[in-house]
């Protein structure tokens, strides 16, 4: 976190700045936005996922505070409620929820004072896993295959490894300008070809020179339901047969890469019905849809 602030204060933007806007909140905007036009948009093509006819809005977060020390939470503090502001007025609905796993023995003293940094609705999606729950918890709303495996699942990711693209998109995605792999920095999609065909183009900066790429394109396959599908319940069709298999989703792309304690999964847009739950307690009930691993 101390890296990755001092990195925002450096980061080259041509936003023109109101002069209070701090330079790290236009970081985490360029965060969102990834989040919400990038790695969201792509797992939502996938076809071989549960649920394909639901569109990935949502992100599980999985916060590691293992060692963190009582200062360094305090130093986090502007962050923090930076983030959380930031979501709650321009970001909502997007976070599904947040795992604080690894809290240090103060932390549920300090948890009284954090949670008052926090919007309301916030506090009620964070909760705090010990050591004995986060397994069984991580694995009522993700699938085991796509867990770390410092956290009992089958990943094999560390914070700050690339991502492991889902073989679907490898095998649907047609790759031009010489990539073979999702880069570094910002992409978005935007459709093609009448709506058929989505195309990811890198742009943002290189070196402080602008960049305007195409990276590949992919097939459609979501739409959403009409008016009347939507009326009468009726879920809306993909543009191709596929069969509900467990998603093999590892990953997404590199720009939801792992700004400290940033997000870590993106999930599969379904919410689980939400358990009676404590700061301390968490009662799953059944599983969501599996999660895509999207570091």
């Amino acid at each position: 976190m101390s890296a990755y602030e001092k990195s925002a204060e450096v980061t080259f933007s041509k936003a023109i700045t109101d002069g209070k806007t701090p330079a790290k909140l236009l970081s985490l905007f360029a965060l969102y936005e990834n989040l919400t036009r990038f790695a969201q948009p792509l797992c939502t093509e996938l076809p071989d996922r549960h649920h394909a006819h639901v569109p990935i809005t949502l992100s599980t977060n999985i916060v590691d505070v293992t060692g963190v020390s009582l200062r360094q939470f305090w130093n986090l503090k502007s962050h923090m409620q930076a983030a959380s502001t930031l979501a709650t007025a321009h970001y909502p609905e997007t976070l599904d929820r947040i795992f604080i796993i690894g809290a240090p023995y103060f932390f549920s003293t300090v948890w009284g004072w954090i949670k008052r940094w926090f919007d309301p609705i916030t506090v009620s999606k964070i909760f705090i896993l010990s050591a004995a729950e986060v397994k069984p918890t991580l694995e009522s709303f993700i699938d085991p295959k796509n867990i770390p495996k410092q956290y009992g699942g089958e990943l094999d990711f560390k914070w700050g490894d690339e991502p492991t693209l889902d073989p679907t998109i490898a095998e649907r995605g047609t790759w031009e300008n010489g990539f073979q792999n999702f880069p570094g920095g910002a992409m978005v999609w935007r459709p093609v070809n009448d709506g058929k065909e989505l195309e990811c183009v890198a742009v943002g900066t290189v070196k402080g020179e602008t960049r305007n790429t195409r990276v590949c394109t992919l097939p459609k396959t979501f739409r959403p339901p009409t008016s009347t599908e939507r009326k009468e319940g009726v879920a809306a069709p993909v543009t191709e047969a596929t069969e509900a298999v467990p998603s093999t989703a590892n990953g997404a792309a590199k720009e939801t890469e792992i700004q400290g304690i940033e997000n870590l999964t993106i999930s599969e847009g379904v919410k689980a019905e939400t358990p009676e739950i404590s700061e301390k307690v968490i009662e799953a009930e059944g599983k969501a849809a599996s999660t895509t691993v999207a570091a």
